[in-house]
Parts: structure tokens; C-alpha cells; sequence
């Protein structure tokens, strides 16, 4: 994916060349087939590991069409003179589904986290102030929480901040309003839900998932493999986490 996404911002920039493009071609499409083979190892690595397979083969059917259609893309340009009409249906192209083929991998980083990563009982107020310093190629989004959060729950951290942060981003953009986080305890299950708000508030930001067709999927797939219960309701623009305590 490295050398795709370098691919695409070569193409973008106009201070290089067509010879330096039509030399980099053979190699990124050399890639490609490193990328369809790499998901269907890594799917089929994390599928035996979850309790079905729809997430997974719901992810393969959108990437695995991608990585072929950018195989073919270059295959289709190499040896040839990248002129400026054939630069700019590449430069398309490439853009498109380097960015789809990233917001794919995203997604299997995450299941992978689910059936690797352990759990551990920790406080909901540290597991959102230690969302502060989570780092990757996530995109973030804010919401408002409670000013006193005292629950602890049983959680992989990293998964945790990652779908509460999906969560806001449907609430947001279901809603178009700002997303906001209350908790109820019953027994040994913390319910976390994230509606629409207008209240004032302490927020946080958190990183979420990229929307792609596969990405409700693989986040329920992703909550049932670390012991929690994911539920979105479109029209209502709620979304709940259900969390052992």
C-alpha cells in the first residue's frame, strides 16, 4: 500500500515528470498482487477466529475487486508514453482506489486488534482521556460526555475508542448535529449510548473507522470478538455499546 500511495501522489504532483512515472509503474503493479494475496491470508487468518464469517467475506468482496481493478489500471499503462490525458485518467484512478484499498485495510487492522488484542478492566473516564494519545491513519470526531464517568468495564482499550468513535461519527452524520455519550449500569453491563445533542459539555476526540459498505459489519464483528454488543439505529441516529462491567 506504501508504494501505491506514493504512485498517487506522484501523479498529483506536477513537478514530476513522465518518464519518473512510467519508471515506478512496474513495480506498484508488482504490488498489487502482494495486496490481494496479503488480504486473503489475512482474512482468512482473522475469519477462523471469529464466530462467522460474514464481516470477513463481506470485507474480502470489496477489496479483492480493487487490488485486480488497480492491477489492471497499470498494467494497462505500462510500456506505454504517459501523456497528459493518459496521466490524468491514471492520476483518477489511482487515487480512488488507493483510497479505498487504505480505508479497506483500516478496517482488517481493526479486526485483527479484536481477535489479537487481550481485555482489561479499566475506567471509563481514563479509557477516553487515554484516547488523547491514540495514534494511527484514523480519522477523529468529537463527542460530548458526561462530566463524571466512574464505571469500569471490561474492554480491549484500543478497539474501545476506535467504535465509540464510529458511533459519533453515524450519530454525526445521520444527525448532522453534535454527538453526545450517556452510560447506564444494569448489573454487570454498562450501556453506552450516542445520540444527537444540544446539551453543553466536556467532549473528546476520538478516532473512528472509515465509512466504507463493509464497515458496520466488521465493527460488530470486531465488538462480538472482544466480549461487547454493537447496535445502530439509522433512523433514530442512536448508536449503543453494550459492555461487561
Amino acid at each position: 500500500m506504501g508504494s501505491v500511495r506514493n504512485l498517487s501522489q506522484l501523479l498529483q504532483s506536477v513537478r514530476v515528470g513522465p518518464r519518473a512515472i512510467e519508471s515506478v509503474l512496474p513495480d506498484v503493479h508488482a504490488s498489487c498482487e502482494v495486496i490481494n494475496a496479503s488480504t486473503r491470508s489475512l482474512i482468512e487468518t482473522i475469519a477462523a477466529r471469529l464466530p462467522d464469517r460474514g464481516a470477513t467475506d463481506e470485507l474480502l468482496a470489496f477489496m479483492v475487486p480493487r487490488a485486480t481493478e488497480l492491477e489492471r489500471e497499470l498494467s494497462s499503462a505500462i510500456g506505454k508514453s504517459i501523456n497528459a490525458k493518459l496521466r490524468l485518467g491514471l492520476e483518477r484512478a489511482v487515487l480512488r482506489l488507493s483510497g479505498e484499498l487504505d480505508a479497506g485495510r483500516s478496517l482488517l487492522d481493526t479486526l485483527n486488534e479484536a481477535v489479537q488484542g487481550g481485555l482489561l478492566r479499566a475506567g471509563l473516564g481514563s479509557l477516553l482521556e487515554g484516547s488523547r494519545q491514540t495514534r494511527g491513519d484514523e480519522g477523529r470526531v468529537e463527542v460530548r460526555v458526561p462530566s463524571r464517568l466512574e464505571s469500569e468495564v471490561l474492554v480491549n482499550p484500543r478497539l474501545f475508542v476506535v467504535l465509540l468513535g464510529f458511533g459519533a461519527g453515524l450519530v454525526q452524520g445521520a444527525s448532522g448535529a453534535a454527538a453526545g455519550m450517556t452510560v447506564e449500569a444494569a448489573g454487570n453491563s454498562r450501556t453506552l449510548t450516542v445520540m444527537r445533542t444540544t446539551a453543553a459539555g466536556p467532549t473528546v476526540s476520538l478516532p473512528t473507522l472509515p465509512l466504507i459498505a463493509p464497515t458496520l459489519a466488521c465493527a460488530r464483528a470486531a465488538a462480538r470478538a472482544s466480549r461487547a454488543e454493537l447496535a445502530w439505529d439509522e433512523a433514530a441516529a442512536r448508536f449503543t455499546l453494550s459492555l461487561s462491567a
